[in-house]
């Protein structure tokens, strides 16, 4: 197809004048992006790794005014679906770029991240600070990003005392399919920071676990609380699934673990078969 009526390459010379063509990725990105952890079929047409939340505006409206779906991804390690293309015209925007810590607020107990931020990064500048998030991450922390996070559930690291991603979150910047910025929480207001969520009606909650269907997460500020002074592990083994979920179920009432769950042998020995895995 003449590349001055194809609708892909007009959409590509559109994207590397607005982003700089450093910002495309290539076909390896696209074949990997096709998939995550647990399978996938259709590979984007366009990759994209915008560098700033003003990249990723300028992208969601290039390609929505053109027509075309957009889908974005974090670190990878989803294995919901959640950010695979559900058709070929679709351009899948890379958020891995948006790395940085724009703010630690030790008085008020707010961190304020891009979404490309790993748990792990948030780990690793706050444990100096002697501080820490209640949730604090996932088993895939070294990889998977807050904005995936909060698009699609994460749980893990102090779930069961402090919930999940979605229940630390007091506001978050999100880009909508025009294009424009949209703030939620106390930090939308005039003059306002990252503090209460709900100031005002809930927005912050109507854009997580979306799996970024109702917009493309940019930003987003985080409780925070001291470190504890001591931790400790322990490790059970029942002879039933029945018996370890009756026996997590009276632990995570008690209150006094942040985090319990199950490894249920079989599934466990099946996960880490190398065949099963991409």
């Amino acid at each position: 197809m003449n590349k001055a009526t194809d609708p892909a390459a007009l959409l590509e010379g559109a994207l590397i004048d607005a982003l700089g063509a450093e910002c495309l990725l290539g076909e390896d990105a696209k074949t990997l992006f096709s998939t995550d952890v647990y399978g996938g079929e259709i590979a984007p047409a366009l990759a994209v790794r915008p560098q700033t939340q003003e990249h990723v505006a300028d992208a969601v409206r290039i390609a929505t005014t053109a027509g075309w779906a957009i889908t974005q991804r974090g670190g990878g390690m989803s294995y919901t679906g959640g950010y695979l293309p559900t058709q070929p015209n679709t351009v899948m925007l890379d958020l891995s770029g948006l790395n940085r810590i724009v703010s630690i607020n030790e008085d008020d107990l707010v961190i304020t991240v891009e979404a490309g931020v790993t748990w792990q990064q948030i780990w690793e500048a706050l444990t100096p600070r002697g501080l820490r998030l209640p949730f604090f991450g996932t088993f895939s922390g070294s990889r998977a990003t807050v904005g995936g996070g909060l698009s699609n559930g994460a749980l893990f690291m102090g779930t069961a005392r402090y919930g999940s991603a979605a229940d630390i979150v007091v506001g978050m910047e999100v880009i909508d399919a025009r294009g424009r910025r949209i703030q939620t929480g106390q930090a939308a207001f005039h003059n306002g920071r990252p503090g209460f969520r709900q100031y005002g009606p809930d927005l912050t909650g109507l854009f997580v676990h979306d799996a970024g269907a109702l917009g493309v997460k940019t930003l987003a500020s985080l409780r925070m609380m001291p470190m504890p002074e001591a931790a400790d592990y322990a490790s059970f083994a029942f002879a039933t699934q029945q018996e370890a979920t009756q026996a997590l179920s009276a632990i995570g009432r008690s209150g006094f673990c942040e985090e319990a769950y199950i490894f249920d042998p079989a599934t466990t020995q099946r996960s880490l078969d190398p065949a099963t895995l991409m």
